[in-house]
């Protein structure tokens, strides 16, 4: 007769109890099916409409796709924001927090993190150039950084100290010199909430997806939107998603827009904020 321990008897009898309750989809590990996407306060109201006509100078909102498809794209005019990169890796900061502690427009995240170290890059994190963690040789191949002509793209083996003041590892690269570099085998991947930073001529694009999605078919998305657009967008770079994807917006009398968790601890965020007009480029 086979003796099984009482341990073993415990847990099989909590999972019994507790496991059954709580559908797939919400387990830890298992991705988000949802995120939060409203406003801050709650009654300012509906965060679609709100976003159709944002009138904020220099900033023009895009629902692209529609359906599972449907991305929210944020386009910047470099000449009128600057970018801003937030990194505290360990203490970790909100989305909210970065943005009113900031005087940010909009924040986009989130870099990519270990979390079973907590909140730990994963890779490079350089800020005002100082490194906060080194880049990772494998992995991740995209190094997002912002130096004082804006925001730049290299490949991690092409990364320099000094050709950016602040800098991340993340990736992949959705679309790199132009062409989608997601291959058909993305799509036999989960789908997850994706936030994702495009770097076009005379524009930026900070993005979210508003419904979990292959990186394949929302690099596909991008693409035809890019092209019909006539905008020239050499690289679109993925940032950490699923519940680690988050966008807010400052829309104006304290009010923000948010699609993500903007409670919840990052370790690094993308923000921009509004140059002052005796600034424009």
């Amino acid at each position: 007769m086979k003796v099984v321990p009482r341990l073993l008897l415990l847990t099989w009898a909590v999972l019994g109890l507790f496991g059954c309750d709580e559908a797939p989809a919400n387990r830890p590990g298992t991705p988000a099916t949802s995120v939060p996407f409203g406003t801050v306060p709650e009654a300012a109201g509906d965060p679609r409409l709100m976003l159709a006509s944002p009138a904020i100078d220099g900033l023009t909102t895009h629902f692209v796709g529609s359906g599972e498809d449907e991305l929210l794209l944020l386009e910047l005019d470099p000449a009128k924001f600057e970018p801003v990169l937030i990194g505290m890796p360990r203490q970790g900061t909100s989305a909210e927090d970065a943005l009113r502690g900031n005087h940010l427009t909009v924040v986009l995240g989130s870099g990519f993190v270990a979390e079973l170290r907590g909140l730990e890059p994963v890779g490079l994190l350089q800020v005002q150039g100082q490194i906060l963690s080194p880049v990772q040789g494998y992995g991740y191949t995209r190094i997002l950084g912002i130096n004082d002509q804006g925001i730049g793209v290299v490949h991690r083996d092409h990364y320099q100290r000094d050709l950016f003041h602040s800098a991340l590892q993340a990736g992949p690269g959705i679309i790199e010199q132009g062409e989608l570099d997601i291959s058909e085998a993305d799509l036999q991947r989960p789908k997850y909430f994706r936030s994702f930073l495009a770097i076009c001529a005379n524009r930026w694009v900070a993005g979210v997806s508003l419904a979990p999605t292959h990186l394949r078919t929302l690099g596909q998305t991008l693409a035809g939107f890019f092209d019909a657009s006539g905008w020239q967008c050499d690289d679109v770079v993925n940032l950490a998603g699923d519940r680690q994807a988050v966008l807010l917006l400052a829309a104006g009398d304290k009010t923000l827009i948010y699609h993500g968790d903007p409670k919840t601890y990052k370790t690094s965020l993308i923000g921009f904020r509004t140059v002052p007009a005796a600034e424009f480029r």
